[in-house]
């Protein structure tokens, strides 16, 4: 199995409806009117639904009730409309991955919705133009982990394993490599290739192990992903201390304005936000908080 054969596999697998690459050519379009956004969008009524449902999470706290497409477009612009595009996409067509229980959907979403509420918390401290993309980035980063798991399960099994039992010599990314001869943040990125979503995008996936790797351009998002990634971890754990999650790379510190201590503070405010971003594949959620 090679990362090309596996992202064409699974891009056909999750194929990204054609609906979504129109809306996304009509976002593009400064001539294309919101109407005509919203009547393309309309076909895929399960994935307005999503749309929706992200527009009015503390992911970007809208001032007031984002009720259709046409308001998502007037209240948070086109920049911000294209990401909940691809994010109710993405979301939507995980669902189509075959079940299995070594990586549930429900903790890999988990995960994901603090690695993004983080990443967008970072953001505001640090770059608050970069919110929404990072916040995506966060959503998506461990996506090729998702495929490992569900497409190779044997070989990223034993990729665990081999981390698990000689963590001081493998990375869980090395031995990953090992059995496999790449990585999920490779083939994460690949797959957002793939698909042909924004560079930018492409290299928060493809770099949130290393983000000193990443090109200059991208370097920023990238940096908060990963930063974003272990305090998601510390999150789930309800834990502050460094030792228990993913290390940070120590070359980012120098890069950026913000000290380890301020990450930490901001993950009990990002606890009271997962919850509305996990409900947007289970809206019962929201009965339940």
């Amino acid at each position: 199995m090679t990362i090309e054969t596996l992202v064409k596999r699974t891009g056909r697998l999750l194929a990204i409806p054609k609906v979504v690459g129109d809306v996304l050519k009509l976002l593009d379009d400064p001539n294309s009117r919101q109407s005509m956004i919203a009547n393309v969008l309309a076909q895929d009524p399960a994935l307005v639904v999503i749309v929706l449902r992200l527009a009015n999470s503390p992911a970007f706290a809208p001032a007031r009730t984002v009720d259709s497409v046409e308001r998502a477009v007037m209240l948070l612009g086109r920049d911000h409309l294209r990401r909940l595009v691809i994010a109710g996409a993405v979301t939507q067509a995980s669902d189509r991955l075959p079940v299995q229980t070594l990586l549930p959907l429900e903790l890999f979403w988990h995960h994901s919705a603090y690695c993004a509420v983080i990443a967008r918390l970072l953001a505001d401290l640090e770059s608050p133009t970069l919110a929404g993309t990072v916040f995506l980035g966060g959503l998506l980063h461990d996506l090729g982990q998702l495929i490992l798991f569900s497409q190779e399960p044997e070989a990223a099994h034993l990729a665990f394993l081999r981390s698990l039992g000689e963590p001081e010599a493998f990375t869980p990314q090395d031995a990953e490599r090992a059995e496999l001869g790449f990585d999920h943040a490779q083939l994460g990125g690949a797959l957002a290739e793939h698909w042909g979503l924004p560079d930018i995008l492409c290299a928060c996936l493809r770099f949130h192990h290393d983000p000193l790797m990443a090109p200059d351009a991208f370097r920023l998002p990238v940096i908060l992903v990963h930063l974003a990634n272990t305090a998601a971890h510390l999150a789930e754990l309800d834990s502050r201390d460094w030792r228990d999650a993913p290390p940070v790379d120590p070359g980012v510190w120098p890069l950026i304005g913000i000290r380890p201590e301020a990450v930490l503070d901001l993950l009990e405010k990002a606890q009271f936000q997962v919850l509305a971003v996990e409900a947007l594949r289970n809206p019962r959620l929201n009965d339940e908080a």
